[in-house]
């Protein structure tokens, strides 16, 4: 019966598991990284950890186990490499507001253009 998880009526309260978190160093230094809950509906889990040198590191996690499961742990592994440079600030550059000249310029054009008619007018009524 596939059912859902948290019961046919979704009033089930689900909780996680505790996972315990260890990493090996490659030099084979073994840190506990401590205890961490699992994600009651994916089984997922996370842990902030600063590494104290770069190297590569084999993380485990291990279950105890619980009345409905037995002991399980997996692991994987990861490269840390050096911390990133300091970051430079970020130069901003001043926006120049252009409106002014852009309104001259259509003005000059305005004017120009009266001025031509103006003529152009003028040198038609003398003929």
């Amino acid at each position: 019966m596939q059912l859902p998880v948290d019961g046919v009526f979704h009033n089930i309260a689900m909780t996680g598991v505790p996972v315990t978190l260890t990493a090996i160093a490659s030099d084979g230094t073994v840190i506990d990284l401590g205890i961490t809950t699992t994600n009651a509906y994916y089984g997922t889990f996370s842990k902030e950890w600063t590494t104290p040198n770069e190297g590569l590191y084999t993380i485990t996690a291990s279950f105890a186990g619980s009345d409905a499961y037995g002991i399980s742990s997996a692991s994987t592994a990861v490269s840390v490499g050096p911390a990133p440079a300091s970051t430079q600030p970020i130069l901003t550059t001043e926006v120049v507001d252009n409106t002014p000249v852009i309104y001259s310029v259509i003005g000059v054009g305005i004017i120009i253009i009266v001025a031509v008619a103006i003529v152009t007018l003028l040198v038609l009524r003398k003929r």
